[in-house]
């Protein structure tokens, strides 16, 4: 038992060794990008880079294009003062370019010192001061360097929907909460409420996991329920300022269908939890068919071949999905 108690002692002593460096954790984490985080012999490197791999997306200004959001800025600096530094060095190292495929050369992609070189050069085009050492490669991934917990002087707060801007794509919200909260509504045709969402085959091997148990706390009617209510809630986050499509073009949240398709889904997202209070499978049953169609109505237009969001109508460049014009 001693040993045991030693052992949780060490690891958590406040300093750990990293390539045998020691890393002191409790000082890194009270610095700020105000303490000069980044060297400006690394922010020319990244700036040299940027120009070449990412200012076709992003511009030359940094300022945002077409398919790329702007990396300076007040919008920019509130969204990425929610997480560490190591957040936006993780999106840039590990996502840029978006069109890599998983299994590309290496060459169509960043390394570490790369990536925090690029870091560096963002921090610098954002007026935060640079200091006399790099931004470490090596700790890039876990830094807990934060941005400054206020405003800048002069810079006013943005509002609501710039201070909590979208995490995901149009894509990742269809695919973690409309499409399996959808499916789960569609199964009242086949399957009573009582039964929903199904339990875990007896024969599983190893037994059920936690998100098996997950699946099995809230069940029969309610559960119904509670996919009626995330498939409303989630529709109002297609309204979202800020939201992108898969392809990194803004999602057309202004365009008039879009706004109707929303509404339409909001509206028989709606009618489905009132029909599930009334308990009533066989309504639900029959309002499925509602629910489809308005979901294949926006479909048609801004996911499907031949709609508006697609191809040539798309313009040049336009990753095929989402977008209106």
């Amino acid at each position: 038992m001693s040993a045991i108690v030693f052992l949780l002692a060490a690891s958590t002593s406040g300093k750990e060794r990293r390539q045998g460096v020691p890393v002191d954790r409790a000082a890194q984490a009270t610095r700020t990008l105000q303490d000069g985080v980044f060297s400006d012999a690394q922010a020319t490197r990244g700036e040299a880079l940027y120009k070449q791999r990412c200012a076709g997306c992003h511009g030359a200004d940094l300022a945002g294009g077409a398919q790329a959001p702007p990396l300076e800025g007040a919008a920019f600096r509130f969204k990425w003062r929610q997480e560490p530094l190591s957040a936006l060095f993780i999106k840039i190292r590990y996502t840029m370019p978006p069109d890599a495929p998983p299994n590309a050369a290496d060459a169509a992609k960043l390394d570490a010192e790369q990536g925090a070189d690029l870091v560096a050069h963002v921090l610098k085009s954002n007026r935060f001061p640079a200091g006399k050492s790099d931004f470490a490669a090596a700790d890039a991934a876990t830094s807990s360097i934060t941005w400054p917990p206020a405003p800048t002087a002069g810079e006013a707060a943005p509002n609501v929907a710039a201070r909590y801007p979208p995490t995901g794509t149009v894509n990742q919200l269809m695919r973690s909460i409309f499409f399996h909260n959808a499916n789960l509504i569609f199964s009242v045709q086949e399957v009573d409420p009582k039964e929903l969402p199904g339990m875990p085959a007896s024969d599983k091997p190893g037994g059920i996991t936690i998100f098996d148990q997950g699946l099995m706390t809230y069940t029969g009617w309610l559960a119904v329920e509670n996919a009626a209510t995330a498939l409303a809630d989630a529709s109002t986050l297609l309204m979202q300022p800020g939201l992108r499509c898969q392809n990194g073009r803004p999602a057309p949240i202004t365009e008039p269908d879009w706004i109707r398709f929303t509404d339409r889904t909001l509206a028989g997202a709606r009618r489905m939890y009132r029909l599930a209070q009334m308990r009533n499978s066989e309504a639900i049953s029959e309002f499925t068919l509602e629910l489809s169609n308005s979901c294949n109505a926006c479909h048609q237009v801004y996911r499907n071949d031949g709609g508006r969001g697609r191809g040539a109508n798309a313009g040049a460049g336009a990753g095929a999905r989402c977008v209106h014009r």
